[in-house]
């Protein structure tokens, strides 16, 4: 199995950025597609980025402006069961970083080569 990690500074505040994470109403003005359900402990979150393909995951935890830990529980073409989780955290510019992984990948998933956009610099476990 494959884990993707990433790193990323927004700049802006850390709670802002939680609410970008963890607010569906405000997830929606800048996720591509629809967004349904509820970003909250036990709950799922549906991501709908064009037609007939969805991403349902399920909250396991959510601390306050610091860390979402989410299970796919289902997914249009690809398994479900992976993790993906953020880690928040002030810079001393004051922007924050926000440190992703998002595991579970089998190496055969036709859909890993997407999971990596590009430009972006990840790192695989």
């Amino acid at each position: 199995m494959i884990t993707l990690h990433h790193a990323i500074k927004i700049a802006a505040p850390r709670s802002m950025v939680f609410l970008a994470l963890a607010d569906v109403i405000t997830m929606s003005k800048w996720h591509v597609g629809e967004v349904e359900g509820e970003i909250a402990l036990g709950k799922i979150l549906t991501l709908h980025p064009k037609p007939g393909t969805h991403f349902s995951w399920r909250t396991e935890v959510l601390e306050p402006d610091s860390k979402i830990e989410q299970t796919s529980v289902q997914e249009t073409d690809s398994h479900a069961g992976k993790r993906l989780t953020f880690i928040l955290s002030d810079l001393d510019d004051g922007q924050t970083l926000v440190k992703l992984s998002h595991g579970e990948w089998s190496e055969q998933d036709p859909h890993l080569p997407f999971a990596i956009p590009g430009g972006a610099k990840y790192f695989i476990t």
